[in-house]
């Protein structure tokens, strides 16, 4: 309990968010500007106010998060500060009478300075209006950068992991980023969950791709950590968004540059328990820009399994019921070799047109083998009919199991943007083309104990998942700094499976076309001086058609939803946010749900989709308290989710085998608080953490769970100068409620030592996983009673992953470039409506 206690106190948040909307406070300025006193000094406060609206000098495009500092003219020293928020708006409320010099600067332009605002009895609001910042020529070499962003960011509508900052990710995959990240956490086969829930849409650079559809878990291994420059954690998104799941939207943004002339990277692992590399040039030049990233990922690991089944039988003809016991031991092998390469495009038409294009490929190969000694006995009632009499051998062989998996994915996109005359009024349409190809075979080979063949069973499925979406978005400033957005929005899905089971002869396919159209509208205003509403409604119908090879089976379906959101946010005080959102949202299974194929993973359990599946209903209820003081910020939410008609994996035991499908049948209740949070005891001890504590209760017609459960993280990182620093990072999650189980909980550690070199455009670090622990246990338990028998059936395994790792990365940049205004805003195609899979890679 101590231990746990110590880990909540150290449990500390990002800094406080921005709204959109708001023309109060926002946090303290992250470094202080130049010429300025770098540390705001404490004065009596007034009730004086100064806005306006910082925009660039050529675009006239708002400048987001620049750094403002108000300026005692009498004495040079900064006496408060802000930055601006996504529309440049930035203000100063309860200033003091007297003159002041306002102070702002933005990294890429040339600091400027505003002398002799004054605030006196006759005049308590100066309006600045619209503030021109010019662009700077300086070499990014020669700018001295005063501040630092920090590991973990609290911004308008979203939390911010900079995954860049963290040296413990060199090396790694996606997989490993998401350890760290705020209120997310992966479960013990590598899946992502927010908040206690595994329903998460997952995007990159803000666009959907259909690599998620199949396994979430492998798909994140096919991301290099080195090229996610952040993570995005929407909980709580507007009308805006597509219906984006339970508990709300991850985005992966990866590294690219907006800067002029040339720049690129390389970097290089070599591990125990993965090796990659991969590279990224960007060229800028003139209207033009480029950028290419490429590299491939090889990861291998070794296990063991202990997996114990108990099931109940009946005899037609007596009536007699027997206990049948199967016991697995064994040991797996796992290595997968994944590939990408992206190639984006922009070109600015003009300075109000603008086009962008982009590709992006995935490929790459996923094996597992397996070996494994199998024992199964049988035992009957005695007389009395309360237990059971002594087992006895029914039978024993040997397993050795083959599980490949390969998959080809590829990303098209075309985007064009208008800019209006008025700051914020733009028209963006936006087209999106995705397609997945997976397939998946399974081959098992079964061996008498004494070594002779005994069968052969080979099962394959191909499958197939494309996506075509077109978009339109328009902004239109409305008056007093608010903001009206409408879109509309088409998206076709064509989902196929084609399967062959030797072992049966039987071979099946179907297909599964699911049209969505939408339309939003979103609106922001302020209340009053300390209270903002943001509202809005989204409309969306869908229809889906089902084939199969079997024409009896075919189905269609058609519904449509209206879903409203609502988010109140009230200012305690300058550096005190209160904020509470209601969102409701839809939620559609994708590929890894509807297969229908019959994956058998093992000797006594099959794994298949269910083509039938509904979407799922979800209410999200949020209240969030962010303030911070000095060096430390801290994020508070309580939260709750209902959802009806939950899709759960449900188990049945038939002759001896155990199924595992899907199906609507649960409502899923969700009630939590999170803690998350920064501090710096030092200038060069930085600490973050974050704390999730819930209650789950789920509820189905044949089974019920509920309990509670938690999941901690924490991160620390120390500079020792001369271009030496060190990290920690570390989390736990408890035992997870199931609806017919318990999962296993589990923990990880992560060490490295960095040390830049080549005046700073390289560096070598060594990175250590779970160093002090050979191996990691789950201890797993499915129980219930059979849908079909009614009879009780129990599973216990203990999988045993030897996850201790090291691996040695270099990095090594080149190339110099020169900043030319602001990076462009741009806006994509988000299918945040689907619900993905969740594996752990192993169904397609």
């Amino acid at each position: 309990m101590k231990k746990l206690l110590l880990l909540t106190l150290l449990s500390c948040a990002s800094s406080a968010p921005l709204w959109a909307q708001n023309p109060v406070n926002s946090p303290r300025p992250q470094a202080a500007p130049a010429g300025a006193a770098g540390a705001i000094t404490q004065v009596a406060q007034g009730t004086g106010k100064i806005t306006g609206t910082i925009v660039d000098s050529i675009s006239g495009k708002p400048v987001e998060f620049a750094t403002i500092a108000l300026i005692n003219a009498a004495n040079g020293k900064t006496v408060d500060g802000t930055v601006t928020n996504e529309k440049g708006h930035f203000s100063l409320n309860r200033v003091a009478n007297g003159t002041y010099t306002l102070n702002i600067s933005f990294i890429g332009y040339e600091t400027k300075e505003l002398k002799n605002i004054t605030i006196s009895a006759n005049d308590q609001e100066a309006n600045l209006n619209r503030v021109q910042l010019s662009g700077s020529q300086t070499r990014l070499q020669e700018v001295t950068v005063v501040g630092e962003k920090p590991l973990i960011e609290d911004k308008v509508d979203r939390m911010v992991y900079n995954a860049e900052k963290d040296i413990t990710n060199a090396g790694g995959t996606a997989a490993d980023v998401m350890q760290k990240v705020p209120s997310v956490s992966l479960d013990q086969d590598g899946n992502i969950q927010m908040r206690g829930s595994s329903n998460v849409r997952v995007l990159i650079n803000g666009k959907p791709s259909t690599v998620m559809a199949g396994s979430v878990a492998d798909a994140l291994k096919q991301i290099p950590a080195d090229v996610i420059k952040t993570v995005e954690i929407i909980t709580s998104p507007s009308a805006k968004y597509d219906a984006e799941g339970t508990a709300g939207i991850v985005n992966i943004v990866t590294k690219k540059n907006s800067l002029q002339g040339v720049t690129g990277s390389v970097t290089l692992t070599g591990g125990t328990r993965a090796s990659n590399g991969n590279g990224n040039i960007g060229i800028k030049h003139g209207k033009l820009g480029i950028n290419v990233n490429a590299g491939v990922n090889r990861f291998y690991s070794k296990g063991a399994m202990n997996i114990n089944q108990m099931n109940q039988s009946r005899d037609q003809n007596t009536g007699q019921v027997f206990e049948n016991n199967v016991a697995q031991v064994g040991t797996s092998t796992v290595d997968g070799m994944f590939g990408f390469g992206q190639l984006g495009l922009e070109y600015d038409l003009d300075e109000k047109n603008s086009l962008a294009a982009g590709i992006r490929v995935n490929t790459g190969s996923f094996k597992m083998r397996s070996h494994q000694s199998a024992t199964n006995t049988m035992a009957g009632q005695n007389d009395a009919g309360t237990s059971f009499g002594e087992p006895t051998l029914v039978d024993e062989y040997n397993l050795s199991m083959k599980n490949n998996n390969q998959r080809l994915s590829m990303d098209l996109n075309l985007d064009y943007t208008h800019l209006f005359k008025k700051p914020q009024q733009e028209l963006t349409l936006l087209a999106l083309y995705s397609q997945t190809d997976q397939d998946n075979s399974v081959n098992q080979t079964r061996y008498e104990v004494e070594g002779p063949l005994r069968s052969t069973l080979l099962n394959e499925n191909e499958g197939l998942n494309k996506e075509l979406t077109f978009q339109a978005d328009y902004a239109h400033p409305m008056p007093k700094n608010t903001l009206l957005e409408v879109g509309a929005k088409g998206i076709l899905r064509d989902v196929s499976s084609e399967s062959l089971y030797n072992g049966s002869g039987q071979n099946s396919g179907f297909s599964y076309d699911q049209n969505v159209i939408a339309s939003y509208l979103s609106y922001g205003f302020n209340l009053n001086k300390k209270t903002q509403v943001k509202f809005g409604g989204r409309y969306e119908y869908t229809d889906v058609a089902g084939n199969f090879a079997n024409p009896e089976q075919d189905f269609t379906t058609n519904y449509d939803n209206f879903i409203p959101n609502i988010t109140l946010a009230y200012d305690l005080k300058p550096n005190m946010k209160l904020r509470t959102s209601f969102t409701q949202r839809i939620q559609r299974p994708q590929l890894f749900f509807l297969n229908p194929y019959r994956q058998q993973q093992g000797p006594n359990v099959i794994v298949y989709g269910n083509p039938r599946l509904d979407a799922e209903l979800t209410d999200s209820y949020e209240v969030n308290y962010s303030t911070f003081f000095k060096t430390t910020s801290i994020n508070v939410s309580a939260y709750m989710r209902v959802t009806d008609n939950a899709i759960e994996s449900v188990s049945d035991v038939v002759d001896e085998i155990t199924y595992v499908t899907f199906n609507n049948i649960a409502k899923n209740k969700t009630y939590g608080t999170s803690i998350s949070g920064s501090t710096k005891p030092i200038p060069a001890w930085n600490i973050n953490g974050n704390l999730n504590l819930y209650f789950v209760d789920l509820n189905a017609p044949f089974a019920s769970n509920s309990g509670w459960m938690y999941n901690i993280n924490v991160s620390s990182g120390y500079t020792f100068g001369k271009g030496i620093s060190a990290q920690f990072s570390g989390g736990f999650n408890s035992d997870r409620v199931q609806l017919q189980g318990i999962a296993s909980s589990f923990s990880y550690h992560n060490l490295a030592i960095r040390k830049e070199l080549f005046e700073k455009k390289g560096a070598l670090s060594l990175g250590m996983d779970n160093p002090f622990r050979e191996a990691l246990r789950f201890e797993n338990e499915l129980s219930g009673r059979s849908i079909t028998s009614g009879l009780p059936f129990r599973t216990e395994s203990l999988v045993t992953q030897y996850n201790r790792g090291f691996r040695l990365t270099f990095e090594y940049r080149f190339g110099k470039m020169q900043q030319q205004g602001p990076p462009k805003r741009k806006k994509s195609i988000r299918n945040d409506d689907a619900k993905q899979g969740d594996g752990g890679g192993v169904q397609n």
